[in-house]
């Protein structure tokens, strides 16, 4: 009797633990479609694809004129580096280009299962996959809301100074006759009348090429230890003697060589590569040295201003897998249930170019450039195995056995 109760309860458990595994095996990911029905026994994730966002740095630089520029070679002996007039101009000074990850709307999927719980998925903020069973903390990829940004940089303002000892004004001095009339004549007296008359242009660059050397001296002496031993000076407040009398003779020398002020303008740019192109060209923005950058070129009539122009082909293109959906091997058909889908990215060569010259070139995995393929199920249906993913690409990342860490 004892052996007859033994085997039915022997029974008994190995068909409990074979309908366990049978009912394990409930999972099935599939595409979501506009046919897919949803019960409340599903729950979704997307997969990533990459944009480029191109940083484009352009300088706006302006140049003055000084008021004594014809004097320097004159009064500096210095012929060379002088702005000779007022001028504006543009340069792209830096471009960089940075891959952003955001949910493909083209594939999203759907875990489905008959049990009363689903599998343990974590996603971002964004639907994105980044792993299954598993507590790892992956960055979270997010996409700048804004297409097109503009941070000029304000510049000090400007005028040119001239702080020098004598003034623009000099005293003059003019004699006139007064008429006087006397019991017997007329006579003229002298009379002398002081008063101010500008100095000449000439005048005033001599001053200030005089001032600049003044400057130079009283900087030697104060590096070379010539100065009043009465008076003495320490490092800390030497330096700032120093740095004071080159920023005198930096304004000074404006009034020969010219001011030049710089100011930075920042765009942003957003390149999507195409799914189904093996290389590909667009015109991204516009440019010239005297309107700097622009999205769009209003006037056609300015040719000075030539594309900016983005060029991006791929790299070994990943073989295309075909992904089996029925069991045909038998008379009746069955669906194959597969696992998360994943991607494999592919690599694509971007670059920059402008009048035919390259500013920029550089290489990016691209998530959309490459094929998605499945793992197998069997992993969603064991807890023992955790998965984590790429969350920039959807790439796999590893696949974990946590009965061995």
């Amino acid at each position: 009797m004892k052996k007859i109760i033994f085997t039915v309860i022997l029974t008994i458990h190995i068909f409990t633990v074979f309908s366990q595994k049978n009912e394990n095996i409930n999972f099935d990911v599939r595409h979501v479609t506009n046919q897919l029905n949803i019960d409340g026994h599903q729950m979704f994730y997307a997969l990533p694809k990459n944009i480029i966002q191109i940083k484009i740095e352009v300088t706006k630089t302006i140049q003055y004129e000084g008021p004594y520029s014809t004097y320097a070679p004159k009064y500096l002996n210095i012929s060379e580096g002088i702005i000779p007039m007022d001028n504006e101009f543009y340069t792209i000074s830096n471009i960089k280009c940075k891959r952003i990850s955001i949910p493909d709307t083209s594939n999203f999927y759907c875990i489905t299962t008959n049990r009363n719980f689903l599998p343990i998925i974590q996603l971002n903020s964004d639907g994105v996959i980044l792993g299954y069973n598993t507590d790892t903390d992956l960055n979270n990829y997010k996409f700048n809301n804004y297409l097109y940004t503009d941070f000029p940089e304000k510049s000090d303002e400007f005028y040119f100074t001239d702080l020098g000892v004598k003034p623009f004004l000099r005293k003059t001095q003019k004699t006139f006759y007064k008429t006087i009339k006397t019991d017997s004549s007329i006579q003229k007296i002298p009379v002398k009348k002081q008063g101010l008359s500008p100095t000449s242009v000439n005048e005033n660059a001599a001053e200030a090429a005089a001032f600049i050397r003044k400057l130079r001296k009283r900087r030697m002496k104060l590096l070379f230890g010539i100065k009043d031993e009465t008076f003495p000076v320490e490092a800390g407040a030497l330096q700032t003697m120093v740095d004071e009398l080159n920023k005198y003779e930096k304004s000074y020398l404006e009034l020969f060589m010219g001011k030049t002020i710089e100011q930075k303008h920042t765009y942003y740019i957003y390149f999507e590569p195409d799914v189904n192109s093996g290389a590909e060209q667009k015109v991204v923005g516009w440019f010239s040295e005297r309107n700097g950058f622009t999205f769009s070129k209003k006037d056609s009539r300015k040719r000075d201003i030539k594309p900016l122009i983005v060029d991006a082909y791929s790299l070994d293109a990943i073989p295309a897998a075909k992904i089996q959906v029925m069991n045909n091997s038998s008379k009746t058909p069955i669906p194959i249930k597969y696992g998360l889908y994943y991607r494999i990215p592919g690599r694509v060569v971007l670059s920059i170019k402008y009048l035919n010259k390259t500013l920029l070139k550089q290489a990016f995995e691209i998530a959309q450039k490459g094929q998605i393929v499945p793992l197998p199920v069997e992993y969603l249906n064991n807890p023992e195995y955790s998965i984590e993913f790429y969350p920039e690409t959807g790439a796999l990342k590893r696949i974990n056995k946590l009965s061995q860490k």
